[in-house]
């Protein structure tokens, strides 16, 4: 059960170096309970002492948006958080947040798991341009359920992103986090690489304080990889990293795909 409050906040908007102007983190928390979440570990959340996924914050801003401040710059919905949780079904609060935004005509750029993003569709039309970047570690539901435990199915993702693809609104993938020996990415660039203008592709965040419980999750699912991790992870070998990056470099390539790797 996700216990849900709400909390007044002084302002939702906040400067930010990733890809945008200014980042909104509609909710503090998330529902979906991914395990290797560097969220979990940062900031706020690491001092709450609440399981990671067991509680959402609403956030209730005091001062409106400045529209002048915004317009014709660039918002990113969300860092530390994801702004289609499936609180938002029926909450509505991010597509509250983007119907305010619409007088200041920023370029949106949405990170999500969830594919309730094609439900907005008919407001992403009202802005200048709108990129959905729907987020996979796994084409595999087994995995999903185990790693994302309360996210969308990669089906219904891969749905999602084919109805706003046809409604005319850019889509991308972020292949993140890759799990060695889990994640295939040759998959999900054959699959997503239609679908798509671009993908990314990243790899599991050890720094954030959540180092042993991931190695734990990787070894109680796959023990069959604890060679492969010990590797990578403690004895700083590149090399598994070098070839996949050839790989997905090649098969992007090939689909004629942009493509950035940040490994």
């Amino acid at each position: 059960m996700v216990v849900v409050r709400y909390v007044k906040v002084k302002s939702l908007l906040s400067p930010t170096k990733l890809g945008a102007d200014f980042v909104i983190n509609p909710y503090a928390g998330c529902p979906h309970g991914c395990v290797y979440c560097y969220a979990s570990c940062m900031g706020a959340a690491a001092k709450r002492g609440e399981p990671w996924g067991s509680y959402l914050d609403v956030k209730i801003p005091s001062l409106p948006f400045d529209l002048a401040k915004l317009y014709r710059r660039s918002v990113l919905f969300s860092s530390l958080t994801d702004a289609y949780n499936p609180y938002e079904e029926r909450a509505r609060v991010t597509r509250g947040l983007l119907r305010a935004l619409v007088p200041a005509r920023p370029d949106i750029v949405i990170i999500t798991k969830s594919a309730l993003a094609a439900r907005d569709a008919d407001i992403f039309k009202e802005f200048p341009h709108v990129k959905v970047i729907f987020s996979f570690s796994s084409l595999d539901d087994n995995f999903r359920r185990r790693a994302e435990p309360h996210a969308a199915s990669p089906a219904k993702k891969l749905a999602a992103m084919e109805s706003l693809k046809n409604a005319g609104v850019e889509t991308g993938v972020m292949a993140a986090p890759i799990f060695p020996g889990i994640t295939d990415c040759a998959e999900i660039i054959r699959v997503c690489a239609p679908l798509v203008s671009s993908m990314t592709f990243d790899t599991l965040n050890l720094r954030a304080g959540n180092r042993a419980k991931i190695l734990a999750f990787v070894r109680n699912l796959r023990p069959d990889l604890e060679p492969l991790y010990r590797r990578i992870y403690e004895e700083g070998d590149r090399s598994y990293w070098r070839a996949l990056r050839a790989r997905i470099e090649e098969d992007c390539r090939i689909r004629g795909v942009r493509r950035d790797v940040f490994f």
